[in-house]
């Protein structure tokens, strides 16, 4: 299959976003629902939370849609604000693939008044705090719970914000995979469970370092822009052919993790099983990285490939898990 092209993926982008009119309903979602939501948000605490119930756990359904919907507004949240103290990196960056180079909502000017795009950031991160609450008080109150929900807002927010803007100090990478791949994880598993487990550990592993890769491979093709704007993104810091040696590691780590997972009590064949299905993809990306396929057109289908990857894993241990839980209701 022929690889799109740069030209063809900032056509076709183009072509998205102006179907989105200026300060429309439209604009907002773009910056708050964008291609990582699902990834980083929904799909790894719905495995923690599966993870608990396959492990004997009641699944509570209030407590499970409430904790998804605190996962998710504070995703959006963060991306919104990304998108807003991310403005003048953005602006600068012509050579985005196909899901890098940010949310170019301000930048095309949809949202005519910049800071509109900070309020809607604190609006959302505001909607999710009686949630959380919620959980707290009807459900938990246990100080985890807590320390959890203000770990991942506080996490999300100074991703780019001042004073701490993480990511331009090389640590926003660590706070994705703590947060997208760890956290969400055992905030699922904890919030069914009420403790902590050793099986939650393979699965959050596996996540965080195949979320890291998918950060990895959008750095790609912003690193000459986040450069520029001063961006300390471990593209920068390590340049590509590190940073591909990089991801080739935390392909390893994410397969050992879930071959590793039965040790830990996870089951066999959702830790087999997705590392079976995501293997012959990511011995693929790593054909690929070898090849220097990051430089040039090659990193728009390497990107396609690198979140194929993780969804593959995401997916299969969800569908791994909702079988552990139908074996054990049918074998009592």
């Amino acid at each position: 299959m022929r690889m799109p092209t740069f030209d063809e993926v900032h056509r076709a982008y183009d072509e998205r976003l102006a179907k989105a009119k200026p300060d429309s309903p439209r604009a907002f979602y773009e910056i708050a629902v964008p291609r990582f939501t699902l990834l980083a948000a929904v799909l790894p605490f719905a495995v923690g939370s599966v993870l608990a119930a396959a492990q004997g756990s009641a699944f509570n359904w209030p407590v499970f849609l409430l904790g998804l919907g605190v996962v998710f507004l504070v995703n959006c949240a963060t991306n919104a604000a990304n998108t807003y103290f991310d403005y003048e990196t953005d602006l600068q960056n012509r050579e985005f693939s196909a899901y890098s180079g940010g949310i170019r909502i301000l930048v095309q000017g949809k949202i005519t008044n910049r800071r509109h795009a900070l309020y809607f950031a604190a609006a959302l991160m505001l909607l999710a705090a009686p949630m959380g609450l919620a959980i707290y008080f009807c459900y938990r109150p246990d100080p985890w719970v807590l320390a959890m929900g203000f770990f991942g807002a506080l996490a999300g927010w100074f991703y780019t914000s001042p004073p701490f803007k993480l990511c331009y100090r090389g640590l926003g990478e660590l706070v994705i995979a703590s947060c997208s791949g760890i956290l969400t994880v055992v905030s699922g598993y904890y919030l069914q469970a009420g403790r902590f487990g050793w099986a939650m550990l393979p699965a959050a592993l596996a996540l965080a370092a195949g979320i890291l890769n998918v950060i990895l491979i959008n750095e790609f093709a912003d690193r000459p822009s986040d450069a520029r704007s001063g961006k300390i993104t471990w593209l920068v810091r390590l340049g590509p052919e590190r940073a591909a040696r990089t991801y080739q590691a935390d392909q390893i780590v994410s397969l050992v993790a879930l071959l590793a997972g039965p040790l830990f009590g996870l089951p066999w064949y959702a830790a087999w099983g997705t590392a079976a299905i995501a293997l012959p993809q990511a011995w693929r990306n790593r054909q690929a990285m070898r090849a220097g396929e990051w430089a040039g057109d090659g990193i728009n289908q390497l990107t396609l490939n690198t979140f194929g990857v993780h969804l593959l894993l995401e997916l299969g241990l969800l569908v791994g898990l909702l079988v552990a839980i139908g074996v054990r209701v049918w074998g009592n």
